[in-house]
């Protein structure tokens, strides 16, 4: 019964499970603040009339708060601090990525991804009781909460390095990640049901279960996840020699970081401007999406909830979907990783230029621009297996610290973007002045992705690769000659075993 199923993928179906939790506990407080606070008298959700008030729901206003608005349990918090709350977490990301993808080098991803879900969880839970003794104290919870979070990423790069071979990693590395798209959809969906029933005070309930259910996750994965083929108990004979033939010896993982090296490395840099254009497309339709159909379009709440999910899910299904393609092309045909990650990021980029340009020329048709919305968001998750994965490629004794990187690099778009959104719509809420957020959006996109398809790489770095090192830390020479030699003497053991 235990070989029933292949290791590895209860390893992809626990990493699918971890990063829609990991997304779901990031963005699910994007909506419950707005139950969790008194509903402003003096201010409208809409600034000016636009060029779409005409289709405007009159009702909005007032049906969208009343049913909340006599609540003895919501805060008289301002709006600064509100965004305080929502911004805040994804500064704790940007701090959490590099860490954790480097404790999952040096101490077991297993280990660091329970470690960090768990921590994630127990802050959330958290949340409610520090929501009522202060705002600041709220926002404190909430960047713990984002610390956690953070590092899975970066983990599940080293995971997959590990546990699942080149014939499969693009499939499966977009099952694993679909969550970071279905997961905000679940988050949006889940949140607005418990927000508006009675089930453990109605807001407090989205804190409660969600950091219940990563607590839950958490004992799953101590349970059923290794850190290594080798390490399973229960792996079948023929999935261990198929995973030790396929993938072979992991390289070794860095006891220190080539800093200079990477700082001075083209390939890096390229990599970096690709995955910022890449995640610029990725926090639009996370913080900047809901806010067009709602300010602009005036499309009513509870539709703007549903529209918001269709382009992350969607995008989810069709990265797994040409994830499985990719995997089978490769399957009959050798050719460089390169040119399908390049590839991959090239198609997002044009088609989801294509998008913003039909949500322009849709004007305030409501139906054609959700249209040009789930087209252009599309392929969004096409980075999962283009500049997300690159890290495995370039860098493969140190992939979980660059991922970390890239990560944090990843994340400042969603500072930046919803204040340029603020700067450009701060007295005008209205098309003409949107178009300016798509131009810059178009701009940023092409620029980033003409940089790393020009210069991008997915050939190993010397400084990448931990027996190439030894010149750049002379220290370690004779650590790594004595390490070599004792990997040799160990027992007979196969050149395919992982040491860990």
């Amino acid at each position: 019964m235990h070989g029933s199923l292949p290791k590895r993928y209860v390893l992809t179906l626990m990493a699918l499970m971890a990063s829609t939790l990991s997304i779901a506990l990031q963005t699910s407080l994007t909506l419950t603040i707005v139950y969790m606070v008194k509903p402003s008298q003096d201010e409208s959700p809409f600034t000016t009339p636009n060029e779409c008030s005409a289709l405007r729901n009159i009702s909005f206003n007032a049906s969208n708060h009343s049913k909340y608005t006599d609540s003895s349990k919501r805060f008289d918090w301002s709006t600064e601090i509100q965004g305080y709350a929502i911004g805040f977490q994804f500064v704790g990301m940007i701090f959490g990525y590099v860490p954790g993808g480097r404790l999952g080098e040096l101490y077991g991803a297993k280990d660091t991804m329970i470690c960090s879900i768990l921590i994630a969880s127990i802050f959330t839970i958290l949340s409610t009781i520090a929501a009522r003794i202060s705002p600041y104290v709220f926002i404190i919870c909430r960047v713990i909460v984002g610390l956690g979070t953070a590092p899975i990423f970066p983990i599940f790069v080293i995971m997959i390095s590990k546990w699942i071979p080149e014939s499969e990693r693009t499939l499966i590395s977009s099952i694993m990640l679909a969550g970071y798209g279905a997961g905000a959809s679940v988050a949006y969906l889940v949140a607005g049901a418990l927000c508006s029933s009675d089930f453990l005070g109605g807001w407090p309930s989205v804190f409660y279960s969600s950091g219940a259910v990563g607590i839950i996750w958490c004992v799953l994965c101590y349970f059923l996840v290794y850190e290594s083929p080798e390490n399973h108990p229960t792996i079948s004979l023929k999935e261990l020699e198929y995973l030790q033939k396929s993938i072979g010896r992991p390289p070794k993982e860095m006891k220190w970081i080539p800093w200079k090296s990477m700082a001075t490395s083209v390939p890096v840099w390229s990599l970096a401007i690709g995955t910022f254009g890449q995640y610029w497309l990725l926090a639009f339709f996370v913080t900047s999406h809901a806010l067009y159909l709602g300010t602009v379009l005036n499309i009513e709440s509870t539709q703007n909830g549903l529209l918001s999910c269709v382009p992350n899910i969607l995008r989810a299904i069709f990265a797994c979907v040409v994830g499985g393609a990719i995997d089978w092309v490769r399957s009959r045909r050798e050719f460089p990783v390169v040119y399908f990650r390049k590839g991959v990021t090239l198609c997002n980029a044009i088609v989801a230029c294509l998008g913003f340009i039909g949500v322009m020329y849709a004007g305030c048709d409501a139906i054609l621009a959700t249209v040009a919305f789930i087209m252009g968001g599309l392929c969004g998750d096409f980075c999962i297996f283009g500049v997300a994965l690159v890290p495995t490629d370039i860098a493969p004794s140190i992939r979980g610290t660059l991922a970390g990187i890239l990560c944090s690099v990843g994340s400042i778009p969603y500072f930046l973007l919803p204040a340029m959104i603020g700067i450009f719509t701060k007295h005008e809420q209205s098309m003409r002045q949107w178009k300016y957020v798509y131009y810059c959006t178009i701009g940023v996109t092409i620029v980033t992705t003409i940089i790393y398809v020009c210069f991008g790489t997915s050939d190993p770095q010397p400084w990448g690769i931990e027996n190439n090192n030894s010149n750049e830390n002379p220290k370690n020479k004779e650590e790594e000659k004595q390490r070599e030699k004792t990997d040799s003497d160990t027992n007979g053991l196969p050149h395919s075993t992982y040491h860990l």
